[in-house]
């Protein structure tokens, strides 16, 4: 498998000496990630260096698989999204997965909020 990752360091480039690359190609089989690592956002690779068997690539750095362009799209099938009614009228829409979020005032200070006690 050849995954193309787009840079991180590119969009700061000038503060670097050196020339820093756009994108960056990496070579390796899929491999399972470890256990603290969210297959959501991570991809494992392997390498042929012996002190480091397993590369791990964030999936939102992916630009192209095998040369075709990755869109973006969670790999988690279990995400469920309502649109829960508030105690004033308003409607909050509400994800649940491995992430649970709300549009709600309360929930962008509090990461918790009686939207999704609901929609559970």
């Amino acid at each position: 498998m050849k995954v193309t990752v787009r840079n991180p360091q590119y969009a700061v480039k000038d503060r670097y000496f050196f020339e820093v690359p756009e994108f960056i190609t990496y070579e390796g089989d899929e491999v399972k990630c470890g256990k603290w690592e969210d297959p959501n956002e991570v991809l494992c690779l392997t390498t042929d260096i012996d002190f480091f068997p397993v590369r791990s690539i964030q999936r939102k750095w992916i630009y192209s698989i095998d040369g075709a362009t990755v869109l973006h799209v969670p790999i988690d099938k279990k995400i469920i999204t309502q649109i829960v009614k508030g105690s004033k009228g308003q409607e909050y829409v509400v994800t649940l997965g491995t992430k649970k979020s709300c549009t709600c005032p309360g929930f962008t200070f509090r990461h918790s909020c009686k939207h999704i006690m609901e929609a559970v």
